[in-house]
């Protein structure tokens, strides 16, 4: 039965006519310390680009990475969306006008954390 269904599957998937972007640019250069920039244009509207740099630990093989970057596409609805981001030792820090927004902290919260840090 399973390979009656993965042969359906796949007979579906190739009828499917596949539309692939194509490249129209795209660069890669990277330094000595590990620092490099990138980025890449398809035909179909996306696009993306980012710079990592490498901060050096005081210890070898310790550090950290920091990339900044932006990528955009055409959504379904044929809007073309763009994010940027920074990504370091805060986590992934994307920005963008479609994105939501979190809510503002609430004042109370701020004085639980006072008083009670261990909960936080």
């Amino acid at each position: 039965m399973k390979t009656i269904v993965f042969a359906a599957l796949l007979a579906v998937a190739v009828a499917i006519p596949q539309q692939g972007a194509r490249i129209i640019s795209q660069r890669f250069d990277m330094d000595q310390q590990g620092n490099y920039e990138y980025g890449y244009q398809q035909d179909d509207g996306t696009a993306a680009e980012q710079v990592g740099r490498v901060q050096r630990g005081p210890e070898p093989e310790t550090g950290s990475l920091t990339q900044q970057g932006s990528y955009t596409y055409v959504g379904d609805d044929g809007v073309t969306y763009t994010v940027a981001y920074i990504a370091d030792q805060g986590g992934f820090q994307p920005q963008a006008s479609h994105l939501p927004v979190a809510p503002a902290q609430l004042p109370e919260y701020e004085q639980l954390r006072q008083q009670y840090p261990q909960l936080f």
